[in-house]
């Protein structure tokens, strides 16, 4: 059964040349459940301008294309491609785009006392703007939003609410300081990255890391804690860890070929490691994967006979 449709809320702005927009819970209280109010996306006329004291519920907009400026709490930021910002009440705003270059921006509304927790713990609390690293990432969580608030399925509201945690995640993720994705430092943290994203194999400790990639080991945890949201031997010690869980569980390795692989000393300085980062030896996930029970084999299918 479809959902009850009714006039479209008056802050969705007439200003647009297009739009694909959803609302639910639009009375929705002060509970404690996060919610989901309405969303959408919206593609601005070259004039458009909307002015505001603030809002009654928090709000986070992407900008997924063009530019424009913003003016909240008094600030002026530079609106562009990747530029996420959230406000709510006593956050005065007012949003522009480029008349040469009108925004396509995104927008999701929430309420409950749990959505406001969790922006604040992502360091996305209102009054908040960052740049987004991936933009791509962002506005697929933000459509996947945008089709459960538009469909039929009678647990629209809570797919809204999951999508949403997901979204506010995702950004926290994702979100870099505004103004500082073009200095050179943040290019510095992003070669580091890669680097040990693709060396864990053959690099073991922080030191190996900061070596390898031309920086002091200090500097290169001050930019892991600047840019990223963990230290760069845990990120390191996670790469390795969860390569070491895959090779015990899926392919067949013993310890001790494994530990050889990840370059440790000997096999049990590896189970001591693995012990450590997931709570059992990994001999139990050799266990484990030996009572995983082998695919029953398929029947061959008869031959068919001539007619």
């Amino acid at each position: 059964m479809s959902p009850t449709r009714h006039a479209e809320p008056p802050y969705f702005s007439a200003q647009v040349s297009a739009a694909r927009r959803f609302y639910l819970q639009l009375n929705a209280g002060a509970g404690r459940a996060l919610a989901v109010v309405s969303g959408g996306w919206e593609r601005c006329l070259p004039d458009y301008r909307i002015r505001r004291r603030g809002f009654p519920h928090p709000v986070i907009e992407f900008v997924a294309h063009g530019a424009g400026t913003l003016l909240l709490d008094g600030r002026s930021y530079a609106l562009r491609p990747g530029t996420v910002f959230v406000y709510s009440r006593n956050h005065p705003h007012t949003i522009r785009t480029h008349p040469a270059a009108p925004m396509l921006k995104y927008f999701a509304v929430s309420a409950g006392a749990a959505a406001r927790d969790l922006l604040r713990e992502c360091r996305l609390e209102p009054g908040a703007i960052v740049q987004i690293a991936h933009a791509d990432r962002v506005q697929q969580v933000f459509d996947d939003l945008i089709n459960y608030g538009l469909g039929d399925h009678p647990n629209r509201p809570r797919l809204c609410a999951v999508a949403l945690q997901y979204l506010i995640l995702k950004i926290g993720d994702l979100a870099i300081p505004y103004g500082e994705s073009d200095q050179p430092a943040f290019a510095t943290y992003q070669r580091c990255r890669q680097f040990i994203a693709e060396n864990f194999l053959r690099t073991r400790t922080l030191q190996e890391a900061a070596d390898a990639c031309h920086v002091n080991a200090s500097y290169l945890c001050r930019l892991f804690q600047r840019f990223g949201r963990e230290r760069p031997y845990r990120y390191l010690q996670l790469l390795r860890m969860n390569h070491a869980a895959d090779l015990l569980r899926n392919h067949n390795r013993l310890v001790k070929e494994v530990a050889q692989e990840l370059e440790f000393e000997n096999a049990n300085n590896f189970s001591r490691a693995f012990r450590q980062w997931f709570g059992i030896p990994p001999e139990r996930m050799l266990r484990a994967r030996e009572k995983i029970p082998a695919p029953a084999p398929r029947p061959r299918p008869r031959a068919s006979r001539a007619c």
